[in-house]
């Protein structure tokens, strides 16, 4: 009963792991928004910027000759894009409707699935829905502030937050504070320290599967 007690938190870990991969937030080191999000599953990566569309892709192994779609005629909606580096293989939306936003973006990264918000979700129209089994959503409309209007919210089961109109204190407005278990203070001192005010003051709860980045 002792080793199946041991045996289960390890499992929980493992499944943990393998369900969330590794999720990195990229803020820039200037203005403390948030800028990309870096999702790792099954050795790809796939980033997604603030507006919620997918800026990039990557493996640890980046590495062939280059393809593309060129059959104009029966693959009009992914015809000239980029269709394999290597292993990694490309696929795009195929819809019926044209006015669907997700017709011709990207479907998947070799086996890591990719949707998006469709016309019955206006305010998160075109943003990226899933990624793999991850869900995402936005920040919707505020009575008190909309800064955080259609900014990402959550990945999985990874809040994201960011500092609200304060009367008292506006050194974190706009600014992110909290990214799953990531959290992120500034200097909000005018008097003694006014020269960092607004600065980012500290980065705590960085780990291995998620954490945030400073970009310069």
């Amino acid at each position: 009963m002792t080793s199946l007690k041991n045996f289960l938190p390890a499992l929980f870990l493992i499944i943990h792991s393998f369900a969330f991969g590794q999720i990195k937030a990229n803020i820039s080191a200037k203005t403390n928004d948030l800028q990309s999000v870096d999702i790792t599953i099954d050795d790809v990566t796939i980033q997604v910027n603030s507006d919620g569309e997918i800026s990039g892709f990557k493996t640890n192994n980046l590495d062939g000759e280059v393809d593309y779609y060129d059959d104009a005629n029966f693959d009009a909606y992914r015809f000239g894009k980029l269709k394999n580096i290597g292993s990694l293989k490309i696929d795009y939306w195929d819809i019926l409707d044209k006015s669907d936003v997700r017709s011709g973006k990207i479907k998947n990264v070799c086996n890591v699935s990719i949707d998006y918000y469709d016309n019955f979700d206006k305010e998160k129209l075109g943003k990226v829905k899933n990624i793999g089994n991850l869900k995402i959503d936005y920040w919707e409309k505020d009575i008190i502030d909309n800064s955080r209007l259609g900014k990402l919210k959550s990945i999985g089961n990874i809040s994201i937050d960011y500092g609200q109109k304060d009367i008292i204190d506006s050194s974190k407005h706009k600014k992110l504070i909290k990214f799953g278990t990531v959290s992120l203070d500034y200097w909000s001192d005018k008097i003694f320290n006014k020269e960092k005010f607004g600065k980012l003051k500290s980065i705590k709860g960085n780990s291995k599967d998620v954490s945030v980045n400073l970009v310069w």
